[in-house]
This record gives structure tokens, C-alpha cells and sequence, in this order.
């Protein structure tokens, strides 16, 4: 029975890649619309803006002689986005600030401006666009980063460093802030696996694809199906994930389907698992809640239409 089921889990691996690699042609980017936010900025060591034609914007102050750790910055801020991702899109989150328990080094503080709290889309948009713009400018220094609507500031996401020694902070809300883990949903076991002769991609490159792809899914309902569709975090990032969902090549044809939460979920889970393999590749992914898969997903180097025909992605013993 035991090698029954574990052909059984092999088999459903490699028809998750297979589904990946059959729609890459076919499928829409959840993220483009608002690619056109990332307009221009000027050095980060005095103001930064980058202008939407939508009415988002954010304005991004540098603190010179300062330093952050960027890898330890990209842990948290997936972490921060994922925990605002798994709440109501319209709903609002009060001041509060994100710590990992792990890498308590760099703390996001969230300072709401004019009321008490702040819509939670406009929020996840702050935090990710001004720790990509960080990012990709190497400016590893500790930032303001200022967000408004139509020219009214909402919101200040405030990126600072602490001692090494501080091992537990309490957020405004009365609770501690760690990484999300499967006691948010208890039958959640996502399985994640490296592809044959899978591509070497830099944890930067990681870490900002997983928080496009929440951001993104993140405006979805929660319980909302997930879409045949990739998540393509612009040029200046070589990967994107790729969800076949409920297209040509259904993941599944009856409940429960792969929703929204449970994707998020996953995805947050993704640097802990790379961390511990100490490897940073492109990455198979299989969502399993109560032992059933409900869907795939698949993190590769370079954008959806870029295919490699002598590349036939199939699932390695790391499962």
C-alpha cells in the first residue's frame, strides 16, 4: 500500500508539470495592469517617486549610513504580505509592524495616516513596490516609504533594523507577528519539489517573485478558485510562477479546488523550504490540503513564453 501511494504521488507530480509546461502559451498575467505604477525614481538617498496613472504613488526617503540586510528584508516582507494577502482585500489593518521570529533584525512598521488603520490592498501595494524598488537599486539602507490615492497619503511603511539580540516584539495589535506555518489552515501540506536539471536562481529573484504573486492573488477572494494564469514581476526579475488552474488542463474537476488562501499560504512557505535545502532553483509546487492535490503550480526561470524544448521538467526524489 505504501508503494501504491507513493506511485501515486510521483505520478501526480509530473502530471502537475506537465500541466505547467502545456499552457504556457495560453495563459494571462494576473499583474500587468499595474506594471505601468513603476514609472521613474530618482536615488533613494533623498526622495524617490513612482508615479501611477491610476492614483497610487509612493514616495521612498533613504537614511544615509544606514544599513539593512536584504535578505533578511525580503524574508519579512514576503511574511508581511502573505499575513495582509490572507485578510479581505477592502478590509483595513491598524498600525502594527511585522518581525520574523527567526531573522528579527529588520522590522516593517505600519503607520496608517489620518485614521487608525489602512485598506489592506493599498497597504500590500506600499510594501511591495517600495521594497522592489530597494531591492533592485541595491539600496540597502533604512527607508520611509510614503503611499497615497489620488494624492492623499494613506499610509508610512517604515523599514528599520534593531539589535541581533532582540528575539520577541509585540505588535500594536497585542500579538506576535511570526512567519505564516500551516496552523493558519491545519490540512494544509503543500509539497514542493526541485524540477530535473532545474536552473539556479538568486534569492532576490526568489523572494520578489513570491511577493508579486501574492500581492496579485491577493486581490482575489480568498476563497476564490485560482485562474489558468502566471504571475510575471516585470523585466527586471528573471522568473515567474505559473498556475495551470481551471483551464484546458483543469487541476481538478470537483471540490474542493484550489481557492486563493491556499495558494498564498504556500507560497509564503517556499523560502523556509529553499533556506533548508540550502538551494535557490526553480521550483515545483503540488497543493495538497487533507492529502488530496488540488493544484500545481510551477516557479521557473525566465518569463512564460520562453520554452526550451531539450527542458522537459519532471519531479525529482526532493518532494
Amino acid at each position: 500500500m505504501i508503494l501504491l501511494n507513493s506511485i501515486a504521488l510521483v505520478l501526480s507530480f509530473a502530471n502537475v508539470l506537465y500541466q505547467c509546461t502545456a499552457v504556457r502559451r495560453t495563459i494571462h498575467d494576473i499583474g500587468r495592469p499595474l506594471s505601468r505604477h513603476l514609472l521613474s525614481i530618482t536615488n533613494l538617498n533623498t526622495v524617490a517617486t513612482v508615479n501611477g496613472d491610476e492614483g497610487f504613488s509612493i514616495e521612498i526617503v533613504g537614511r544615509r549610513g544606514s544599513y539593512v540586510n536584504p535578505f533578511v528584508l525580503l524574508l519579512n516582507a514576503v511574511d508581511a504580505l502573505a499575513i495582509v494577502g490572507l485578510k479581505d482585500t477592502k478590509g483595513r489593518t491598524v498600525g502594527t509592524h511585522f518581525q520574523l521570529t527567526k531573522y528579527p533584525t529588520v522590522i516593517i512598521d505600519v503607520q496608517p495616516i489620518g485614521s487608525a488603520d489602512v485598506v489592506n490592498w493599498y497597504l500590500s501595494l506600499c510594501i511591495y513596490y517600495g521594497v522592489e524598488q530597494v531591492i533592485r537599486r541595491q539600496a540597502y539602507q533604512e527607508i520611509t516609504i510614503s503611499c497615497a490615492w489620488n494624492d492623499v497619503e494613506m499610509v508610512r511603511v517604515i523599514i528599520r533594523t534593531v539589535s541581533s539580540d532582540i528575539r520577541k516584539v509585540t505588535t500594536a495589535s497585542g500579538s506576535n507577528t511570526t512567519e505564516p506555518t500551516s496552523a493558519v489552515f491545519n490540512t494544509l501540506r503543500p509539497r514542493f519539489f526541485y524540477v530535473r536539471n532545474a536552473l539556479a536562481l538568486d534569492y532576490s529573484i526568489v523572494m520578489i517573485t513570491l511577493m508579486y504573486s501574492i500581492m496579485y492573488l491577493s486581490r482575489l477572494s480568498k476563497t476564490a478558485v485560482v485562474p489558468q494564469t502566471y504571475a510575471d514581476p516585470g523585466p527586471h526579475w528573471d522568473a515567474c510562477i505559473i498556475f495551470p488552474g481551471d483551464g484546458p488542463s483543469p487541476s481538478r474537476d470537483h471540490p474542493p479546488f484550489l481557492e486563493c488562501r491556499w495558494v498564498i499560504e504556500s507560497l509564503s512557505m517556499i523560502p523556509n523550504f529553499m533556506i533548508q535545502q540550502r538551494r535557490f532553483a526553480e521550483l515545483g509546487i503540488a497543493f495538497q490540503v487533507d492529502n488530496k492535490i488540488l493544484g500545481s503550480g510551477l516557479l521557473q526561470k525566465g518569463k512564460p513564453y520562453e520554452t526550451t524544448a531539450s527542458r522537459k521538467p519532471l519531479a525529482t526524489a526532493t518532494v
